[in-house]
């Protein structure tokens, strides 16, 4: 629809020109009227609806959100547009849902979010693949146990030191594992606890994929900014290739590895350091012995990892 024309002033250029007041309905429904100048064969448009959005600063809104999101109050693991709009509306009244939805777009471009679709459209704070990492592992301890006898090694257990080196509090920690042989989460048995309390993590569930698990675990209490907490993880997935992969998503102090078996084995360990392009032998800093409960027991130890380094054993029942 199209209004009378008129004269004025554009403000782009300060040019004299003739003025068309025109206003569209997008696709939700929701009204936007523009101001068009016309002069010496130039068109310039003005959106002349308000919104919250506009009157930001350029990346104020973004910040917002993610002050948001990773506050007290806002304790949702996977979340909607509606959910991030209702953390604001009561310091914003005026905020719009396509404001909140196209910056939440904009973090997810940056890394920080991703995206599901569950029936509808919803957002989770990414920590597993991106550079922007929410957390740092300080050091992680790895068993994993040959409790049925066949070199499969299907329980696995991890012990993490886990720090918050941002300054928001920290809900919820990311977990990926993977396996060689398809399974489903459910029969994974996996258990996730607070070592300190002794108390047990709810976990939810964003991928399951046959070989490939992508969870994220909500903690009991915020982790405060520099605080520590030790969690334990718990599961079972059979090891057939007789290799296992670790990538390491921070930078750590420290990672051990350790089998425990019945049978004596031959075991081999590499480490892909990121930053140099070389690759490790790790098999001779292999050191074996026995416990009360197993007869061979190989474990590696390595210090300073570098992100995104890799650490690969291999065993063969000798």
């Amino acid at each position: 629809m199209a209004y009378r024309k008129e004269e004025g002033i554009c403000p782009v250029c300060k040019a004299n020109s003739i003025i068309t007041r025109k206003w569209v309905l997008n696709e939700y429904g929701k009204k936007y009227s523009y101001t068009i100048y016309h002069h010496e064969g130039s068109v310039h448009y003005v959106n002349q609806s308000t919104s919250i959005s506009g009157r930001f600063k350029k990346g104020e809104m973004k910040n917002l959100l993610v002050e948001a999101i990773n506050s007290e109050n806002f304790k949702e693991g996977l979340f909607r547009a509606e959910d991030a709009k209702r953390a604001l509306i009561k310091q914003f009244p005026n905020i719009t849902i396509d404001s909140v939805r196209d910056n939440l777009y904009r973090l997810t471009k940056a890394g920080m979010l991703e995206i599901i679709r569950r029936g509808r459209q919803l957002f989770f704070i990414n920590t597993i693949y991106k550079e922007r990492l929410s957390f740092i592992d300080d050091s992680i301890k790895f068993v994993l146990k040959d409790v049925d006898g066949n070199s499969m090694f299907r329980s696995h257990i991890s012990t993490s030191v886990i720090r918050n080196d941002k300054s928001w509090p920290l809900y919820y920690l990311p977990y990926k594992i993977f396996g060689d042989s398809e399974t489903d989460f459910k029969d994974l048995q996996f258990k996730a606890y607070d070592i300190s309390n002794k108390q047990a993590l709810k976990t939810l569930v964003i991928e399951d994929k046959p070989n490939e698990k992508r969870l994220l675990i909500r903690l009991t209490n915020p982790l405060f900014p520099e605080e520590s907490i030790k969690v334990r993880f718990e599961y079972n997935w059979e090891e057939p290739k007789q290799t296992f992969f670790f990538t390491a998503a921070t930078q750590m102090n420290s990672f051990d590895f350790t089998l425990m078996g019945d049978s004596p084995m031959k075991v081999q360990a590499t480490q892909s350091i990121s930053t140099l392009n070389e690759i490790r032998d790790l098999s001779d800093s292999m050191v074996r012995e026995k416990n009360r409960k197993w007869k061979y027991v190989y474990s590696v130890k390595t210090k300073s990892i570098n992100a995104f380094s890799v650490i690969q054993l291999w065993w063969k029942t000798a």
